[in-house]
């Protein structure tokens, strides 16, 4: 598994079990277009911190992130997948690009 770039961070074990599951390497989140993304915060349920889902490009395909910010700076990888057409959907329709 690569290491994060700099400004990013996971857990190992749920990096690898992203890759089985969603054939997605949390290494490509720093190609993620966060300044054109579609972002709210993750109220599901109480994580006990801050966590963002977003949606937003990398390269021409469109993909869900979930992360938390949990120091200054760094992005803390939670979940990356291609995005399913109803977020694709609510992507377009919320003005991405």
């Amino acid at each position: 598994m690569p290491n994060p770039p700099p400004g990013f961070e996971w857990d190992e074990a749920k990096a690898a079990w992203n890759r089985r599951v969603h054939g997605v390497s949390f290494a490509a989140v720093k190609d993620f277009d966060f300044a054109g993304a579609r972002e709210t915060e993750d109220v599901r349920h109480d994580y006990r911190e801050i966590r963002f889902f977003s949606l937003g490009k990398i390269e021409r395909t469109l993909y869900a992130l979930v992360y938390t910010r949990p120091k200054d700076k760094i992005v803390r990888v939670i979940s990356l997948r291609k995005a399913t057409a109803q977020e694709r959907t609510i992507y377009f329709a919320a003005g991405g690009q």
